[in-house]
């Protein structure tokens, strides 16, 4: 498949921009998943049942409250991939627009024997991260390195003010949809995912938007107003992989 179609292509007003309830998967620390094998079968957490980590075959636990997200936990509090973060809300509503045989995929670097739990891997081979906790850069490359075509959703909700302050500080959107805005508060989200990588941010209420380029040292931007459907659409039929057109510290084309 060719790189992705340009932004432009993209620039569609979402008509179902909404916040999501944020409720923790709380509860044993760890690594929280929503799929277990159960005898050789992949399934979703039920009460009562016991089953295996598909990444590491430890065993796991059904949690099932009321209160809770269902999901599996592990039994012991060690955690088989240290870059997975517990499942909310959040992670399971944009999970849920793509198939479930595509969601939760073990993937294995048979060089190094290294081993990952990819959010979302599309049967045209491109890995969506949705990333709601702060990560450093050297992740941020490490798991770039590691997925290779990949697309990174990042929560831009974890701090109540960044989606206030992007709505403030962004200019109007121009028919292509597309925004500049300048970013000088205290918060470090834009600067924490200066790659060349695809990045979109969800801001709820405020909107989806893909970070066309940002640079750090004036703080200013641009971005692309994105449908939610049509991206995971997009995605999901093989259209691109929004390659084309990089992430944020790409120059502007």
């Amino acid at each position: 498949m060719t790189g992705g179609a340009p932004c432009p292509h993209y620039a569609l007003v979402d008509a179902n921009m909404r916040f999501t309830l944020d409720f923790h998967a709380f509860g044993h620390p760890g690594h929280h998943m929503r799929y277990a094998d159960v005898g050789s079968v992949r399934m979703e957490a039920s009460p009562k049942l016991r089953g295996v980590c598909r990444g590491c075959g430890g065993d796991t636990i059904a949690k099932c409250g009321k209160h809770v997200i269902w999901h599996w936990s592990h039994r012991s509090r060690s955690h088989c991939d240290r870059w997975w973060e517990s499942e909310t809300a959040w992670h399971r509503d944009w999970k849920n627009r793509f198939p479930t045989d595509w969601q939760e995929i073990v993937l294995n670097d048979d060089a190094t024997g290294e081993k990952h739990i990819a959010d979302v891997k599309t049967g045209h081979g491109v890995v969506v991260e949705f990333q709601r906790s702060t990560i450093e850069p050297s992740e941020v490359a490490a798991r770039e390195q590691f997925y290779r075509r990949m697309v990174w959703v990042v929560d831009g909700l974890r701090n109540d003010l960044d989606p206030w302050t992007f709505n403030v500080v962004r200019s109007g959107i121009d028919s292509n949809g597309f925004a500049g805005f300048a970013w000088h508060g205290r918060s470090k989200l834009f600067q924490r995912w200066h790659t060349t990588t695809p990045v979109f941010v969800d801001f709820g209420d405020h909107g989806f938007w893909r970070i066309c380029h940002f640079e750090p040292a004036k703080k200013r931007g641009v971005a692309l107003i994105v449908d939610r459907n049509a991206f995971a659409e997009a995605l999901i039929g093989g259209e691109t992989d929004f390659s084309r057109n990089g992430g944020p510290a790409s120059p502007l084309g």
